[in-house]
């Protein structure tokens, strides 16, 4: 990771009563990027 860059992650929480997550993907977001639109087909990537 790398300072003042922005980043989007997709974690999965565990169930139960843990606080445990599991980083399932993280990505650079370019500048500019439409955050919105990478968030939409990032989630599509992962519920697939």
């Amino acid at each position: 990771m790398a300072p003042r860059c922005p980043y989007s992650v997709v974690a999965a929480l565990e169930t139960g009563r843990a606080s445990w997550t599991a980083v399932l993907d993280v990505v650079r977001l370019e500048p500019g990027a439409d955050v919105a639109a990478v968030t939409e087909v990032r989630i599509r990537k992962v519920v697939k």
